[in-house]
């Protein structure tokens, strides 16, 4: 049996920058939190995350190419100056493909993350960390301050003794990870939050710059890919 045939839009997977985007945040951010103080933080990153999806050129290719058959297939690419360009994601698409973009349940919500294994892809952040206190404490006690790692939790789909009964957030819920291991590195920079006056000392404003890369070039993932 011959292979499914898979014909590619011209310039698909090429002539992309790295895909980078930042995230912002502005809320109380404790140490050590719970799975409702993780929510709200999810809540408020969600609508950025679905906007990205709706306006990044990368992001609504991998939507239009995303079922892949099992095993081995043949790919089809056009000359970029071929018009119109080509653009059925997949020939005769079979129940047995592979969603790279399915949806992940946990405790009856449906999660859709960005960076995923089966796309392939890490990612690093660089994060502006702006708090009620002196710049520099980033770190105490050689440890890395727990109100990073609250974060890192909210970004990511949570476990699903962390979901929160929740009515205000349709699904599916917009993540940037699928899971916080994903992440291979991060630079933190601190500094003073300047704010209203009676403001908590736990409220924070956070900028997180996201680098998208990844891990092993394949054809269904190459439209993430640099020059």
């Amino acid at each position: 049996m011959n292979a499914p045939v898979i014909p590619w839009e011209a310039g698909l997977w090429s002539g992309y920058e790295t895909m980078k985007f930042a995230l912002t945040y502005d809320g109380e951010l404790r140490s050590n939190r719970g799975p409702q103080d993780k929510w709200d933080i999810r809540k408020q990153l969600h609508p950025q995350l679905q906007e990205l999806w709706q306006v990044d050129p990368s992001l609504r290719r991998a939507e239009t190419f995303r079922h892949l058959p099992r095993g081995s297939f043949t790919s089809i690419e056009t000359h970029h100056t071929t018009e119109p360009p080509l653009r059925t994601a997949l020939v005769n698409p079979r129940e047995d493909t592979i969603d790279l973009l399915a949806q992940m349940e946990r405790g009856g919500r449906q999660f859709f993350p960005l960076v995923r294994e089966s796309l392939l892809l890490k990612c690093r952040l660089k994060i502006l960390f702006l708090r009620k206190e002196d710049a520099g404490r980033v770190y105490q006690g050689g440890d890395l301050d727990n109100r990073l790692k609250t974060l890192f939790d909210a970004l990511a789909v949570p476990n699903k003794d962390q979901v929160v009964a929740d009515d205000s957030i349709a699904n599916p819920i917009y993540t940037l990870l699928e899971d916080d291991a994903l992440i291979t590195g991060f630079d933190v920079e601190s500094g003073r939050l300047l704010s209203r006056p009676g403001a908590s000392i736990h409220e924070a404003r956070i900028v997180i710059e996201v680098d998208v890369r990844v891990t092993q070039p394949r054809i269904y993932n190459q439209h993430f890919l640099g020059d």
